[in-house]
Formats: C-alpha cells, sequence, structure tokens
C-alpha cells in the first residue's frame, strides 16, 4: 500500500489542491476583489453572446452543399447564397385590388433598399403568374439574400421590420425562409430561456434547502451556479467577436451551466461541513484545503472527463457540433474555475456560518447527523445482501427500457412550428399551404462550366436536367435559365443566352452569372424541405439526374445545394463520424477512469454503466418524441425522428454527466478501501456517504433539465427530457442499485490492477486522506458496530483530513 499524502504531517507535504483551497481561503478578499472584476467584464461581454447567436447550421466543410454555396457566392456577382420568399397575404382582398397592389408595390421597393438583399421578382411582373396564389389572395416576391448563414440571419429581423412598415389594412406582410426561421427560432428560445431558468432555479433551492438543512449552505450553490454561468456566457461573447455560435449553444451551456455550477458546488459544500464537524477546532484555512483535497480534486477530475467527452464533437466536420463542443467546454472550464477558486474564499468567509439559518424541522439533522440510521444506510445494506436478485431487475428495467432506440430515425425539423407565431412562421405555413411545401425553402442545384462561358452543347445538357427534375413526381416546379431563355426569346442557345444577358434582366441575374459559366436551378419540392420526400429528391438529383448531366457535356460540374441538401450532408456526416466520437471518448475515458481508481473492472464497468444510463435515455427519448407517446403531456407533434444532431451530442454530454456520479461514489469507496481493503465495507460506506448528496445533485439536474421541456423549440425539449431522463436514471438503478451491487458480487477484483500496469501508469490518487468522522468518534456510523474495534485500532493516530 502506497503511502498517503497527508497536509499536516510533513514528508510529502500538502497537495496542490489542498495549497490552492488553503490559499484561496487566506486571501478572501484578493479573491473575491478578482472575481468581481471577472463577473462585471462577463456581465458587459454577455449581450454580445446574445447578439452573435446563429439559427442551427447544418454546413459541412467539403460537402457538396457548402461546394454549392461556395460557388454560388464566388461565381455570381450579385452573390445571391439564399433565396427567400416574402409572403403577401389578405383574407379581404385579391391580388387584382388597386390596395392590394399597392402593398405589394411598395414592398418591393422597401426589399430593395434593404442591406444584404442582391435581386427581387416581383410576382406582378412578367413571367411571375407562377408567385400568385390559385385563390387570387396570396402572392410571393422572391428576394436573394448574399452573405454567409450568420449575414444573413442577423440581416432577416431587419428586413421584417422595414416591411412592417409597408404594411395596410387587410394585407400582411410576412418574411419567411431558412434565415428568416433561424431568426426567429433564436428570439423563441431567448424566452423559453428565461422562462425555464425562472422555474428551475427556484425549485433547485429548495431542493438544496431539504439536503443542506440551512439557507446559507443551500445559497451558495445556486449563487455560485448563476456566477459561473453569467462567466461562462461573458467569455462566449469575447470569442463570438472571431467566431459564430449556434444558438442551441445558448441553451446546452444554461442547462449545464447550472447544473454542473450548482452540482460542482453541492458536492464541495457537503464536504466541507463534514470536515467542520469531523474537526471543529482545525482552523478554517486547513478545513478548506482539506475539503478542496479531496472533493475539490474528485470534482476536477469529474470536469476533465466531461470536458474529454465533449472534446469528442470536434471530430465532426460541421460547425453545428464544434460550435456546441466549444461553448461547453467553455462552460465546463468556468465552473471549474469558479469551484477550485472563488468558492474555497467563500467557504472561508461564512467559515462556521454554513451551518446558520437552519429551516425549521430540519434543525437536528443540521447538528446531529446520523448516516448510520439514515435510509441510505438500510438500502444500500438491502442491496448487498441481495445483489444478484435487485441489481438484476435493475439492469432488466434500463433494457427494456432501451429497446425503442433500435428504430431511432434522424431527420431534421427547421423549427417552423416552434415559432408558429411570428411571421416567419406563419409565412411558412401559408406558402406550405397555398403554392408548395418547399418553395420556401428550395432545392439549389449549382450548375458550373469548367471551361468558360457556356457553349450550345452545356445549355442542352442543362436544359435536359431542367426537364428531367421537372419531371420527377416529387418536384413542383424548378426556375432554370433555359426555361426563362425559352419565355423570353424562344431558344436556349449561347447566342439567345448572349443576348439575354446584355439587357440586364433582372430575373436572369438571378439564376447565372455574367461571365455565363455558372447557374443555379432553382428546384420547388412538393414536399417539405424537412421530409423524407424532399431527401429522396436529393439523393436522386446527386445520384442520377446531377451525373448524367456532367457525362452528357464536358467540363460541367453539378452540385446540390439548399438546406435539404444540408440536412443529407449532416447525416452523412454523423454516420461517418460517430464511430471516431465514441472510440475517442470510450478509450480516452477508460485511461482517466484507469489513472483514476487503478483498477481495470471499475474502468471497465463505468463505461458498461455509462452506457447502460445512455441507452435507456436514447430509448426513452425514441418511445416519446419518434413514436409520439408524450405528445399531449409534452406539447408537441411528432414528426417521427429525432433532431439529426441531437443524439450524438446528447450522448457525448450524457456520458460526461454519467462519470462524474462515478467519480464521486467510487473515489469515496476507495477511500475506505485503501484504509481498510474490505470491499463490502468500501462500498457501504461510499455509498452511504455519497448517496444523499448525489441524490440531491440529480434532483437539481433533473429539475433544470426537465424545465427545459416547457420550450416551444423540438430539440431543446428534447434535450431536455434525454438529459432529465439520464440523470434520474443514473443516479436511481445505476448508482445506488446497480454499482453497489456489482461491486459486492466481484468482491476484492474490483480492486485488482497488473503489478506491471501499477507501475506504468502516473498516480493520479482521488483519496487525499480518510473521510471525515465526528471529532471525538473513531467510528463510522455507516458500517454495523461490531466491526469498528478492528477499524479504530488499525487506523489510530492518522489524521481525519
Amino acid at each position: 500500500m502506497s503511502p498517503r499524502r497527508q497536509p499536516e504531517q510533513g514528508g510529502y507535504g500538502p497537495p496542490l489542491l489542498h495549497r490552492l483551497g488553503a490559499w484561496c481561503a487566506t486571501h478572501v478578499w484578493k479573491v473575491l476583489a478578482a472575481w468581481l472584476v471577472v463577473l462585471v467584464a462577463g456581465g458587459l461581454l454577455v449581450p454580445t453572446f446574445s447578439d452573435s447567436l446563429t439559427g442551427s447550421s447544418l454546413n459541412v466543410s467539403g460537402s457538396e452543399s457548402a461546394r454549392a454555396e461556395k460557388a454560388m457566392k464566388e461565381d455570381f456577382d450579385g452573390s445571391v447564397t439564399e433565396d427567400v420568399v416574402v409572403v403577401f397575404d389578405s383574407s379581404t382582398l385579391t391580388v387584382k385590388d388597386t390596395a392590394f397592389r399597392d402593398v405589394v408595390r411598395r414592398g418591393v421597393a422597401e426589399l430593395r433598399k434593404q442591406p444584404g438583399v442582391a435581386s427581387v421578382e416581383d410576382p406582378y411582373a412578367p413571367g411571375g403568374q407562377a408567385q400568385i396564389a390559385p385563390d387570387g389572395r396570396t402572392a410571393l416576391v422572391l428576394a436573394g439574400l448574399t452573405g454567409d448563414e450568420r449575414d444573413r440571419q442577423g440581416d432577416a429581423p431587419g428586413i421584417q421590420q422595414a416591411l412592417d412598415g409597408v404594411r395596410a389594412d387587410g394585407v400582411d406582410v410576412m418574411l419567411t425562409g431558412s434565415s428568416a426561421l433561424n431568426a426567429a427560432v433564436v428570439e423563441q428560445e431567448d424566452k423559453d430561456i428565461a422562462r425555464a431558468e425562472s422555474i428551475g432555479v427556484p425549485i433547485a433551492l429548495l431542493v438544496l434547502l431539504i439536503a443542506f438543512g440551512t439557507l446559507v449552505a443551500a445559497g451558495l450553490p445556486i449563487l455560485l451556479g448563476v456566477a459561473a454561468l453569467m462567466t461562462s456566457f461573458g467569455v462566449l461573447g469575447a470569442l463570438s467577436y472571431v467566431t459564430s455560435f449556434d444558438t442551441f449553444v445558448q441553451a446546452v451551456v444554461t442547462m449545464l451551466g447550472l447544473a454542473l455550477g450548482i452540482d460542482y458546488c453541492l458536492f464541495i459544500v457537503t464536504r466541507y461541513r463534514e470536515e467542520l464537524q469531523a474537526r471543529p477546532d482545525r482552523a478554517i484555512a486547513q478545513t478548506v484545503g482539506a475539503t478542496m483535497a479531496s472533493a475539490g480534486k474528485a470534482v476536477l477530475f469529474s470536469g476533465c472527463t466531461v470536458l474529454i467527452s465533449v472534446a469528442g464533437l470536434l471530430l465532426v466536420r460541421a460547425p453545428v457540433f464544434r460550435s456546441m463542443a466549444f461553448g461547453v467546454m467553455v462552460a465546463v472550464a468556468v465552473m471549474l474555475t469558479v469551484s477550485m477558486t472563488l468558492l474555497p474564499a467563500v467557504l472561508a468567509l461564512c467559515g462556521t456560518k454554513i451551518n446558520r439559518l437552519a429551516v425549521p424541522g430540519l434543525r437536528r439533522a443540521v447538528s446531529h447527523p446520523d448516516p448510520e440510521h439514515s435510509i441510505w444506510a438500510h438500502w444500500t445494506r438491502f442491496v448487498l445482501r441481495r445483489p444478484l436478485l435487485i441489481g438484476g431487475a435493475a439492469v432488466l428495467a434500463l433494457g427494456a427500457a432501451a429497446v425503442p432506440v433500435a428504430g431511432l430515425k434522424l431527420g431534421f425539423d427547421v423549427g417552423a412550428s416552434a415559432v408558429a407565431d411570428a411571421p416567419a412562421g406563419a409565412g411558412y405555413d401559408l406558402v406550405s399551404k397555398k403554392f408548395a411545401p418547399g418553395a420556401a425553402t428550395p432545392i439549389q442545384v449549382v450548375v458550373t462550366s469548367d471551361k468558360g462561358a457556356f457553349d450550345d452543347g452545356d445549355l442542352a445538357a442543362m436544359d435536359r436536367l431542367t426537364a428531367r427534375i421537372e419531371g420527377n413526381d416529387q418536384v413542383d416546379s424548378v426556375l432554370s435559365v433555359t426555361s426563362l431563355l425559352k419565355e423570353q426569346g424562344g431558344r436556349s442557345d449561347s447566342a439567345t443566352l448572349k443576348a439575354a444577358l446584355a439587357k440586364d434582366s433582372a430575373a436572369l441575374d438571378r439564376i447565372v452569372n455574367s461571365r455565363a459559366d455558372a447557374a443555379v436551378l432553382t428546384v420547388f419540392s412538393k414536399a417539405a424541405p424537412d421530409s423524407d420526400e424532399a431527401i429522396e429528391l436529393v439523393h436522386w438529383i446527386r445520384g442520377t439526374a446531377g451525373p448524367d448531366a456532367e457525362n452528357s457535356a464536358d467540363a460541367l460540374t453539378v452540385a446540390t445545394g439548399g438546406l435539404t441538401a444540408q440536412t443529407v450532408d449532416v447525416a452523412d456526416e454523423i454516420d461517418r463520424s460517430t464511430p471516431w466520437v465514441l472510440a475517442a471518448i470510450l478509450g480516452l475515458s477508460f485511461v482517466l477512469l484507469l489513472l483514476a481508481f487503478r483498477s481495470l473492472l471499475l474502468a471497465f464497468s463505468a463505461i458498461v454503466m455509462n452506457l447502460l444510463s445512455v441507452g435507456a435515455a436514447f430509448g426513452l427519448l425514441t418511445w416519446v418524441f419518434q413514436e409520439g407517446a408524450g405528445e399531449s403531456l409534452l406539447d408537441f407533434t411528432s414528426r417521427g425522428f429525432i433532431q439529426a444532431y441531437l443524439p450524438l451530442l446528447t450522448f457525448v454530454v450524457l456520458f460526461g454527466l454519467s462519470m462524474d456520479y462515478e467519480v464521486f461514489i467510487i473515489s469515496r469507496m476507495k477511500e475506505e478501501w485503501d484504509r481498510t481493503k474490505d470491499n463490502t465495507r468500501a462500498v457501504t460506506v461510499g455509498t452511504v456517504h455519497t448517496a444523499k448528496v448525489i441524490t440531491a445533485a440529480a434532483a437539481i439536474m433533473v429539475v433544470v433539465f426537465a424545465a427545459f421541456m416547457i420550450t416551444k423549440v423540438v430539440e431543446v425539449k428534447q434535450m431536455g427530457f434525454a438529459l432529465a431522463v439520464a440523470v434520474l436514471v443514473d443516479a436511481t438503478l445505476i448508482r445506488v442499485i446497480i454499482v453497489p451491487a456489482a461491486m459486492r458480487l466481484a468482491g476484492d477484483a474490483n480492486w485488482w490492477l497488473p503489478g506491471w500496469l501499477d507501475r506504468v501508469l502516473p498516480r493520479v490518487d482521488l483519496t487525499e486522506g480518510p473521510s471525515p468522522t465526528p471529532a471525538g468518534d473513531g467510528t463510522d456510523p455507516a458500517v454495523p458496530a461490531p466491526a469498528q474495534a478492528a477499524r479504530t485500532s488499525s487506523t489510530s493516530g492518522t489524521p481525519s483530513d
């Protein structure tokens, strides 16, 4: 058995975290002053982060849709990168009425003034009949936007505001399309997050009051959690000057920031109170140091496992995943910094007053805790007496919950239902009903020539491609340069194209560049852009129609882009990267756990336990949101799939969160094992000492995550559900049933490590000292009395910190 590092007995000297905690406790006002500056700066930068958020980007680096967007941006003089639609609708007027025509005329004029708008197509211009609904009460103005996703989304609210100024009685004007919908979703998420916080934080405080029994102790995790969250948004605000963040990052960081910030503080505050009770005569700085050397080190290690898990998302070549990864990693890093520096200073400032303002009815539990007769002590002994029966039943229950995940199906919801009351959502719904569901977000087929201007053969190939796509049953119409040339001049050859370009036609400029070597076929699908039919249409264009056009003419290149094409590319990228992400996360997590616990079995079983909880959460997620089992309860309509990027992101986050509880409970068990070499006692003591705090921590996480299920945005609702269910399962079935049962069955094999591996592995010891025991009492209340004498004699003279 290797010697332990004792902070008060020389030899090895105090460990690093003991010294850091003691230093922060000794220099309280310096630490608080530094953090005050950080918090003020963070608060000033929070609006910068909020203003920089973009809608869910489905771009994939190097994908065909990315190549199509790049070609549209670089090859066209107007740099149109997205087609949007302005919907003019009236329930009382028709498009022939003067009042209706005046609103459209003013709207078109206002659109042409807006920054970011490169082209506008008037429905009253020649050839614009297709832009008027069959009932004669709705007209569409097609507009081309420039810039990247962030620019387009930033321009959308200003364009809608300008259009609001041309509205007249009886005529509504609504901008819709991908960027407009994204901007509306960002605004909706801001409202939803504020509402979720207003519900989750007070309930979390109530849980902390029950767990701690005093207002001071319960208030610390809340205050520091909020401080950490504000600092996280401030750091992300600073980073937003050089990069953009997906709007979903705000929801995920808020969820995880509050939950992890509160949880980390909860574990440390709990251990601090134990240290105070065990050694009331010790200096506060040393008590804080001892707390950080044990619970603080476990928190630091747990946070590192979350960071490593989330870093796996960087292997995915899509901005949405990398944005999530950076956002969550920043949040976790800030939480750890708060826990390692600000919290020790605040604990020292509170001193023994941490137990002040006891909650009526819980005063005795605060002053005289009795783990020996707690419900967790009785429950743990019950599980350990029947480990195979109880543990096996829990595993079967998790297996049954995971069954639906076999039918998991991925898709992408554009979010129109979440913003149905906003102009973008209402306009999208009108376009879907009166025109074609794909009219607001068309598929863009970019055709380029590598040898210069299109010749007659190129245009003939493009004309055949247009006719072939128009002939597909899923296509409503196609806007093509060859079709427009036939309408204007009766022919679609190079001479006609050259003459048409010389006339400076606005309609032609949108679909062919001035050099006549790049053109865009705008394909309006009969199906919604996030439907199976639209996705199949993209696959058909890419796999059949496009390649045939390339083969029929020299040097032609066809690339399919647009929202539906991006959906296809993201799904393909997820399929490609998932095995690599999982391998990286599982492999690195195994190594970290091996370093921490120095046990092959515990490292392996921790991975298995986490997979069990994640599998159950995914199964229930599939059952509720894909199969629609919770539609009425959770107020949503199932689309028959789960948001494409959600499972991989959720797996990474859940794996990191599950590892938190594993580290906390096993590190406490290892403290007892190192002291007694009794597996049953180690499992009992570890479970009893951590079950209450893990349950409280899990309850807080469940409350915070579940609060986000009230949101209207489907992916936030799904994420909140998955995280809440996984944490609930992990803290109940996994940590207080399956883990102790499995460790009871494995016996001393839990702690086995080959000698050669023990010598090779660096030492990362999470157990900086024995578990604290009340002053003047050498017994452990979690262990049956007959076994105490031997333990007392074997550990006499060992400091309790």
